[in-house]
């Protein structure tokens, strides 16, 4: 009877309370941020992440397309409008679980959100949040389960005639509940310590 109870008390205790904003195994250290792709041009700016306490807030990458007053590509491979093109900026974390949060986008390419489009990467796959043919200021909630990683992307395309950025809100997480094997092999765990300090006791 103790052992079901202390099982069932494992599983419970193994989905945790839901983490607000960034912080504990949330927090921005647990990130991972980098900018893929060649960018090409003049005046090239990678895509930046900042984090506070209650918001990440993310900046697309740009370039002056060269020569000036071209619309020549500023990402090597880059094409605009398409979520495929090689430069990008992504936010992301190697944490299973439900993430919940808001959105707001916006970007300054005189030629559209088709130039910048912000989404989500859900284990390894991108999903489109932004409307490539929507306003040029968005904005959203969503709830995705993520078996492994889960973060954020923005894709400059073309990567030129300005930048995009997005601000993640309200932001949560709730951890993963674990397997069944993974709770068994911990119970386990405790069951044995608890057997070694009986023995070790005096008689």
């Amino acid at each position: 009877m103790k052992t079901a109870a202390l099982f069932a008390l494992l599983l419970a205790a193994g989905a945790g309370p839901a983490l607000a904003a960034f912080s504990g195994p949330a927090a921005p250290a647990n990130f991972t941020v980098s900018n893929v792709g060649t960018l090409t041009g003049g005046s090239p700016t990678l895509g930046q992440a900042l984090f506070s306490p209650t918001q990440l807030f993310m900046a697309g990458s740009d370039t002056l397309a060269s020569p000036a007053g071209s619309f020549t590509p500023g990402c090597s491979g880059g094409v605009y409008g398409v979520l495929a093109s090689p430069c990008e900026l992504d936010v992301t974390i190697a944490t299973a679980g439900s993430y919940s949060f808001s959105w707001n986008y916006i970007t300054t390419d005189s030629a559209g959100p088709a130039g910048d489009i912000f989404g989500v990467i859900v284990d390894g796959v991108h999903l489109q949040l932004s409307d490539p043919g929507g306003a040029f200021a968005q904005t959203g909630s969503a709830t995705f389960t993520a078996q492994s990683s889960f973060g954020w992307f923005i894709n400059c395309t073309d990567c030129i005639d300005g930048a995009a950025t997005a601000t993640v809100s309200a932001f949560t997480l709730t951890p993963a509940v674990p397997e069944p094997a993974s709770a068994l092999l911990l119970l386990s765990g405790v069951a044995v310590v608890g057997l070694a300090r009986r023995l070790r006791r005096p008689a």
